[in-house]
């Protein structure tokens, strides 16, 4: 007997590359098989998930989710199971000096499982822009902290942002690498410069730092700091980035997502590894919305429906060191399930520039299951065009 059944749906799962009408059992909050035509009198409950796409758990690899400690900070159950998202990811919210809050209130209390970069600057996002001075960064203690946090905390995390880093350039970045690397954790490097108060330079300098594993957050921005070159050809550093297995992330955010720059990229072969929100408290209701938005703008891009489920199950669970346990619909994983649909009709969504991308496929949570457990979506309504 099992606990849940999911009857019908497409079940798309990257890891074991299953596509295809099929049910999904759950017992004991794991899941228990995959395969057609699961007797529903052989389940305790079930969903009905015909002309629905049923998927590993959605992760998002880039969120700020200290809520209650940081103004920025989404609540992670809003940005998390209430819209289809299963595991969320903070992108550095939090440095060594501000972290506990984080491990003792805020990942306790979410029924959407948590995982966080750490900041390299002691007190991460709490002023921003932060590293003014060099004082902010304390390998010891960072060091220290991974060590006391290590399921919790999965990575190294610096912006190229500041007066720090304006100053200093790359050696800053080579610490926050060296650090990462003495914990054997990645480094999360966030370009694009809103302020340009970073030479625009340094994004090409670091990128040869950059190591299988580790991330570079918003592929397509379109701010100081950016990927392409004058020409419009994307820099070549990134080109042997992604040959070297550096993680290519969206990222979307309030001031990092810029539609042109992803075609040009797109058109060089400059696909995401993976799709992330970098969604906060300000940017739930827009621009960045939520995981299942971001994924259908980057659909109306050109990106394959199938890949970007990839991109948002397996490799994010990869990028994390998760994919042991979430991930995949593959027996004794974590049963953390999305299934969603896709509805048709017209969201115009701006990037960060104001420019508007008609949106005609909209990817839509119906069911989060965590756990095992179904959750109903509680997602912000997003206006679409009067007539679609």
């Amino acid at each position: 007997m099992y606990d849940l059944l999911i009857k019908g749906g497409r079940v798309i799962d990257p890891a074991q590359n299953i596509d295809g009408l099929t049910d999904v059992a759950v017992s004991g909050g794991k899941i228990a098989g995959v395969m057609p035509n699961i007797p529903v009198r052989e389940a305790g409950s079930v969903i009905d998930a015909a002309d629905r796409i049923v998927t590993p758990g959605l992760i998002d690899l880039h969120t700020h989710v200290y809520s209650g400690f940081l103004n920025n900070g989404a609540d992670p159950d809003v940005v998390g199971v209430n819209q289809g998202v299963t595991t969320v990811v903070d992108g550095g919210s939090a440095g060594h000096a501000i972290f506990a809050g984080f491990a003792n209130y805020v990942i306790p209390a979410a029924r959407t499982s948590i995982y966080c970069f750490l900041h390299i600057g002691s007190f991460g996002l709490a002023v921003m822009p932060e590293l003014w001075y060099p004082e902010e960064i304390n390998p010891d203690a960072t060091e220290a902290l991974i060590a006391k946090y290590p399921d919790q905390i999965r990575g190294v995390k610096i912006r190229i942002v500041g007066k720090l880093i304006a100053k200093e350039g790359i050696a800053v970045v080579k610490a926050a690498k060296k650090t990462a690397d003495k914990c054997h954790l990645p480094l999360m490097v966030h370009i694009g410069d809103r302020e340009k108060g970073v030479s625009p330079s340094l994004t090409r300098e670091l990128l040869p730092l950059l190591e299988e594993g580790d991330i570079l957050s918003h592929i397509y921005t379109g701010q100081f700091g950016g990927l392409l070159g004058e020409d419009g050809r994307a820099v070549p550093e990134i080109i042997t980035a992604k040959e070297s297995g550096v993680i290519l992330d969206v990222a979307n955010g309030i001031n990092n997502m810029a539609y042109g720059t992803a075609r040009r990229m797109m058109e060089q072969g400059l696909l995401p590894t993976t799709i992330s929100t970098d969604v906060t408290k300000g940017s739930v209701a827009g621009p960045a919305y939520g995981l299942t938005v971001t994924m259908s703008k980057l659909l109306e891009l050109g990106v394959p429906f199938k890949e970007m489920i990839a991109m948002t199950t397996l490799n994010p669970a990869k990028a994390v060191r998760i994919d042991d346990r979430k991930g995949s619909l593959k027996c004794g994983m974590d049963a953390d399930i999305s299934v969603l649909e896709i509805t048709p009709g017209c969201w115009p969504l701006p990037d960060s520039h104001g420019n508007i991308l008609n949106v005609t496929r909209l990817i839509r949570p119906c069911v989060t299951v965590k756990a095992g457990v179904p959750i109903p979506p509680q997602c912000v309504p997003i206006k679409a065009q009067v007539g679609s």
